[in-house]
């Protein structure tokens, strides 16, 4: 462990003629009182945390398993999702549309039946 050197410093408290009080790091000037305070730096004995381990030493955690549950949860919500998307895209085709807007909406309703065909029962 590094020694550590101890810092001392003076502080002069002046005291003017009208009460008024200053600390200063030289003397007093004129007709101030002066007295003389020394400061030291007092080790306190703390000693600082050992550093952190880096990215490699640190342990890695297991992801946490899925119960049947929760996938099947999720799986569920985005069936819903995707019955929802399909059904906005048909409301759009019956409601009329541009050729070139069409063929995309077309695409995007093959798309979504074609996940829920292989995903969603």
């Amino acid at each position: 462990m590094p020694q550590t050197v101890l810092a001392q410093a003076t502080v002069y408290r002046c005291t003017a003629p009208d009460g008024g009080i200053e600390f200063r790091q030289h003397p007093c000037a004129g007709q101030d009182r002066e007295r003389e305070i020394e400061i030291r730096d007092n080790t306190t004995g703390w000693v600082p945390p050992a550093p952190a381990p880096r990215a490699a030493e640190k342990t890695k955690r297991k992801p946490r398993s899925r119960s049947a549950t929760d996938h099947a949860d999720r799986n569920a919500d985005r069936c819903w999702q995707k019955r929802q998307q399909l059904q906005r895209v048909d409301n759009e085709l019956r409601a009329g549309y541009k050729p070139a807007r069409g063929e995309r909406l077309k695409r995007r309703r093959r798309e979504y039946e074609a996940y829920l065909n292989h995903y969603c029962r």
